[in-house]
């Protein structure tokens, strides 16, 4: 019996490191998988930094090819779905001193490493639709209700988020914590962010995979058909593939509008660049943005948004303000919306820059950084606060 409390026995603090697990994330481009990489990259930061040992992440489903070298950070893709649940969890069991945890799909881990190791903080990243329940392809397991309970935080993109799986996985609201989205500044001369000249073009970047109707490109096609009658010039391009994209043309063709609707696919990030130059607003009223990157990448090159009111999306842009909270089912008065920005250059150079400066202020890596940092420094006291107060007698200094 002493044999098997010594093996699984707390080591120092200083002796053990952050451990990650994750779902694919080198292998395929995605918002979750910039997510963890930005989580990855920010981890390796705060290891090298505090001159703690490196962080170790491991990932299921990528390539060992795939993994870049991150200062702070030891990747380790295992090669199968088995290797890679056993690497986890015998590294939380001996070497953690921290379960970071990317994806609700791996909560079985927690709960396995919660029976070993009863106070190892394990937080879990949650985004969207996949802890909404009903919304999208995942659904609950039952059983995740009670498997919730191993978590010591849940650091979600936002607080629709949190508040829906709050309520779907009876979850209390003290065990959430933001943390919000962010992305990289843009390089280059800032030509890109100069006033749009006038102009009659929308843009969406999205993909256009059978799983995402919801980002509602039909919708702002029905809108572009409204438009055109008091906008003769207007156009559409649309910036991404997928299995939709048939269907969206044909709807295109169907409304008569398919000489102003654009099909770009994918396209480098130079295009990308370009596109935004081109476009005078950015629409994508999704309702299934459990936080809205996108918006984010658009206000960099100074352009206002239009979101949907469903979804989080409405907690990033401020309607009125730095772009559009619409009703995404309401075609008539997403063709308004366009038809304002469209039309009022002045007034939508204006919102492009405020989201712009919002972006600066709030949502760059140097504020993910910040936000993190509270969560896992929140954990270390936690962690210690913990220890000391079931310390033998003999142990505390009085």
């Amino acid at each position: 019996m002493g044999g098997v409390k010594s093996m699984f026995s707390e080591q120092p603090l200083r002796q053990k490191r952050i451990v990650i697990c994750a779902l694919e994330t080198y292998s395929t481009i995605g918002g979750l998988q910039n997510f963890n990489r930005r989580v990855f990259k920010n981890v390796g930061q705060r290891s090298v930094v505090r001159g703690e040992p490196p962080a170790l992440a491991f990932l299921s489903g990528d390539h060992e090819a795939a993994l870049p070298s991150i200062d702070g950070l030891e990747l380790v893709a295992p090669k199968s779905q088995p290797q890679f649940m056993a690497a986890v969890f015998w590294a939380s069991l001996f070497k953690a001193s921290v379960l970071l945890i990317c994806h609700i799909n791996l909560l079985p881990l927690a709960f396995a490493v919660r029976l070993f190791r009863r106070r190892l903080p394990i937080v879990l990243f949650v985004h969207g639709c996949e802890v909404w329940n009903g919304y999208g392809p995942r659904k609950k397991r039952f059983y995740e209700v009670w498997l919730v309970g191993a978590l010591t935080r849940i650091a979600s993109v936002s607080r629709f988020t949190a508040e829906s799986m709050g309520r779907e996985f009876q979850v209390a609201p003290d065990k959430f914590r933001c943390l919000p989205n962010a992305v990289d500044a843009l390089d280059g001369d800032g030509d890109e962010i100069a006033p749009s000249p006038p102009s009659s073009t929308i843009l969406t970047v999205a993909r256009l995979g059978s799983g995402e109707r919801e980002k509602n490109v039909h919708e702002v096609i029905a809108a572009v058909a409204i438009l055109k009658a008091r906008l003769p010039g207007v156009k559409y391009e649309i910036i991404g593939g997928g299995s939709l994209r048939p269907e969206l043309e044909a709807l295109a063709k169907k409304l008569g509008v398919a000489d102003a609707v654009t099909f770009l696919g994918q396209v480098d990030d130079n295009e990308v660049r370009a596109a935004y130059g081109r476009a005078a607003v950015f629409a994508m009223p999704s309702n299934k943005e459990g936080f809205g990157i996108v918006y984010l990448e658009a206000w960099q090159f100074g352009k206002p948004v239009i979101c949907s009111m469903h979804g989080a999306a409405s907690e990033v842009v401020a309607d009125g303000v730095d772009g559009f909270v619409v009703d995404p089912a309401n075609a008539e008065a997403l063709a308004d919306r366009l038809y304002v920005l469209l039309t009022q250059p002045d007034l939508a150079n204006a919102m492009g820059e405020r989201g712009r400066l919002k972006v600066e202020q709030k949502y760059l890596n140097a504020n993910f950084r910040v936000h993190l940092d509270k969560i896992l420094d929140e954990m270390e006291l936690e962690s210690a606060a913990s220890k000391k107060a079931t310390a033998p007698r003999s142990q505390l200094k009085l």
